[in-house]
């Protein structure tokens, strides 16, 4: 349904919060393999890191951006004969299939294994294109209020720390108490699967009667989708989310390797559980703070606080090492309050550049932009989550067989763990927050200047 979009803060507090909450499932899907995934294929199943983390990436790249293009541009060209909303209810049906079909590999051998993996988690990631492109855009359609965008994006971020609930601590203790056997990681996709397909739902159920802006014209063509890139605040904010998704992607697949091999612990599936539960619930406490933060010191300077407050964290937590285990808690409880400071503001003058655009060019091109913030999410998370930390994994010489068999790995192979957690990704994080600082106006209103 096309029409005006609500203006001044028309949408009910109850459809903000239910639509944001489409983003448990596309958290889950999102956090599955950048934090159980690789674990999973090298000390469970037994594949070498380096395999393993190009098994992953390849298909998370190359088939994840395609599968993004082709939904940006064909929700883009379709929105008066298939609304964009109606793509969750697509995303619903195939999630559960997707997150089993990725756990569920063969016992086999390596080549075998490794073929299973490519030819699965490229389903996987059709999937969550399929969903994650068009309620990333459907964002900056159902309001034209600035400030009512920041409100849902705190919204979004909230769900953030039950999605970080549900399947980065729930599921890790449930795997744990299954036996911690490729049987038990089957049982929790299937779970997540489940979870993913409900909360889309519960979003395409919000805003199904909710009218959206109707564009003068619509973008019909890749060529179209690619100059978004030219539209300078959005080339701004696709630079600094390269930085930082590629720094979350190499310190999360890192953190069950950290837990057990740094940290000591026989119990690193609970641990992993209890540490995002308490990141989780600090993501959901304090995103009205980070609304009023905006507010007061500006989105770049709130943005610069979450960003430069994540470094300090990661480089104090990958110094704890085998510390108190009070010390770890505390450096996720901070990991918690500074992301959702940066990830929230940061979407925030992504819904802000879709906005502007429109309003300069007539066209609703935001399936387009929301392709392309997709495309950079995913691949800097694999870029991070499997190439950079499989190969700084396998240049300090961690041995996946040792670890199936549960022997200790060497001190290079410790200290690797720690750079591919805390100190590599801390330095990402810096480059981000600089683009951020040079880039953006301290002041900025609604949306980023040219």
């Amino acid at each position: 349904m096309h029409g005006a979009a609500p203006q001044g803060g028309l949408l009910r507090t109850r459809t903000k919060a239910l639509y944001s909450f489409g983003n448990v499932g596309n958290q889950l899907f999102r956090d599955a393999p950048m934090i159980l995934l690789l674990y999973y294929l090298t000390s469970i199943v037994g594949i070498p890191p380096a395999i393993a983390g190009a098994a992953i990436f390849v298909p998370k790249v190359i088939v994840g951006a395609l599968s993004d293009f082709t939904v940006g541009v064909v929700s883009d060209r379709n929105l008066h004969r298939f609304a964009r909303r109606n793509w969750l209810l697509v995303g619903a049906v195939l999630a559960p299939f997707a997150m089993i079909a990725t756990f569920f590999v063969p016992n086999a051998g390596v080549s075998t294994q490794v073929g299973y993996v490519v030819v699965a988690f490229s389903f996987y990631m059709v999937t969550f294109a399929s969903f994650s492109v068009p309620f990333l855009a459907h964002f900056s359609e159902i309001s034209s209020d600035p400030q009512e965008r920041t409100v849902l994006m705190a919204w979004k971020h909230a769900w953030t720390g039950a999605g970080l609930l549900l399947g980065s601590a729930l599921v890790p203790w449930l795997i744990h108490e299954l036996g911690a056997d490729r049987g038990a990681y089957v049982t929790g996709a299937a779970l997540l699967g489940g979870i993913t397909a409900i909360s889309l739902v519960t979003a395409w159920n919000a805003v199904r009667k909710v009218k959206v802006v109707a564009p003068l014209e619509r973008d019909l063509s890749l060529r179209g989708l690619l100059a978004t890139l030219t539209f300078r605040p959005f080339r701004v904010l696709c630079l600094s989310a390269a930085a930082m998704t590629v720094a979350a992607g190499t310190c999360s697949a890192a953190m069950a390797f950290f837990i057990t091999y740094n940290m000591g612990r026989t119990d690193a599936l609970v641990q992993l559980g209890i540490l995002v539960a308490i990141a989780g619930c600090v993501v959901m406490a304090v995103s009205p703070l980070w609304v009023a933060a905006a507010k007061v010191l500006g989105k770049r300077n709130a943005y610069l606080v979450g960003a430069l407050g994540h470094v300090i964290t990661l480089i104090v937590w990958s110094n704890a090492g085998a510390g108190p285990i009070w010390v770890t808690y505390v450096c996720s409880g901070c990991v918690g309050l500074f992301n959702s400071g940066w990830g929230l503001i940061a979407l925030s003058l992504l819904t802000d550049a879709m906005a502007q655009a429109r309003e300069e060019t007539g066209r609703d091109t935001a399936g387009s932009f929301a392709a392309i913030w997709s495309i950079i999410e995913k691949a800097g998370i694999a870029l991070g989550g499997t190439l950079i930390a499989s190969s700084i994994l396998a240049i300090g010489g961690f041995d996946s067989a040792a670890a199936k068999r549960g022997i200790a790995q060497s001190a290079e192979a410790i200290d690797a763990i720690r750079y591919a957690f805390g100190i590599v990704p801390a330095a990402l994080m810096c480059i981000a927050a600089l683009i951020i600082w040079r880039c953006v106006p301290a002041r900025g209103g609604a949306a980023l200047a040219h």
